[in-house]
């Protein structure tokens, strides 16, 4: 009986010594003292924290830092190709507005010239047939302008003697001259006029162009400008407008800030 006794004794008393030496041992790894009393969970929290786990912080913190892109560059990116500096920052989401209005203005600059150009020439092939112009192919816009003015080249050069205007008289055998009717040549102003403003219309688009590279660099710098930060960013986004017959009415701006 007394044996049994004696070696639970020990039995105990060796479980005790184990559990005690455990604990110092956890403690000194790392270094808590139970007794302190700033000792708190969250303490315990923040001690055990591996140097692996640290490590891996500062490296995504400083990932971050170095992740962030130049205003600068995403500015100039936009200013050559829309869009260019919202791919540069990964916001395809909003360049891709960008890029659209600039491929639909360099379609409709090309349109444009190809369309007008086309009138143009149907209305001189069409001068050189009721006219009787000889060598169209080397007069100038000026000399197309005048016969659509007048009946032939003698009622010309009488109106800009009437005018004192003797610098801009025709020489006949060079520059002649003489509409069949007075209907045919009514019908070539009128193409003559609607050349004209077919190629007028090209400012409207060479103007989207320009604007559009502005407000998409603005937008780019300000994308860049604000990436990381917890603060609103403000977006620009340009919008084509149409009228009900669906003829262009303009380009609309579209400011968009989210908090």
């Amino acid at each position: 009986m007394l044996k049994k006794l004696f070696y639970l004794l020990m039995i105990f008393s060796f479980c005790v010594s184990e559990s005690y030496s455990q604990e110092n041992d956890f403690n000194k790894k790392f270094n808590i003292d139970l007794k302190s009393e700033n000792f708190s969970t969250i303490g315990l929290k923040d001690k055990i924290l591996s140097a692996d786990t640290e490590n891996t912080i500062t490296e995504i913190n400083q990932n971050t830092a170095k992740s962030k892109k130049s205003p600068g560059l995403a500015l100039l990116f936009s200013l050559v190709l829309p869009g260019a500096g919202h791919f540069y920052l990964d916001r395809m989401d909003v360049g891709k507005y960008f890029l659209g209005a600039d491929a639909a203005g360099w379609l409709g600059l090309v349109s444009m010239n190809i369309y007008g150009d086309a009138i143009q020439d149907d209305s001189r092939s069409y001068s050189s047939t009721h006219a009787a112009i000889n060598d169209p192919g080397n007069k100038n816009d000026d000399f197309y302008k005048n016969i659509g003015s007048f009946n032939n080249v003698y009622e010309y050069n009488n109106d800009k003697l009437t005018r004192g205007e003797y610098s801009l008289l025709y020489n006949p055998q060079q520059n002649f001259w003489n509409w069949d009717n007075t209907d045919n040549r009514n019908f070539y102003e009128s193409q003559r006029k609607k050349s004209e403003r077919v190629y007028n219309n090209r400012i409207i688009f060479s103007s989207i162009l320009i604007a559009n590279r502005i407000v998409s660099g603005i937008s780019a710098f300000f994308i860049a400008n604000n990436a990381g930060k917890s603060s609103s960013a403000l977006n620009i986004s340009p919008e084509l407008l149409y009228k009900e017959d669906l003829s262009f009415d303009g380009v609309k701006l579209n400011f968009n800030r989210n908090f």
